[in-house]
């Protein structure tokens, strides 16, 4: 469990606790499985952020590999009037 995660279960037990709430073996378990599906979705947008980057770091390599194959390519075509 992340402190996020963790430090939001002691909130929410806090506040059970203020309001003279009777924290029942259900409502635990309810946020343990919160707290754990929480934990779940922080880590999954890590690894998404991770893989995003690696994919952009990926797609900038094939740029510059291209750029390099085809440059003296492009400048051998000769230039069409009307094309970009």
């Amino acid at each position: 469990m992340d402190t996020e995660a963790h430090l939001l279960d002691l909130i929410s037990r806090v506040r059970a606790l203020e309001a003279g709430v009777q924290i029942s073996d259900a409502l635990i378990a309810t946020m343990i499985g919160i707290a754990q599906v929480m934990t779940d979705i922080t880590e999954l947008r890590t690894e998404t952020r991770q893989d995003f980057a690696a994919l952009v770091d990926e797609v900038e390599g094939l740029r510059r590999h291209l750029n390099e194959y085809l440059g003296p390519t492009r400048s051998e075509i000769p230039h069409q009037p009307g094309s970009p």
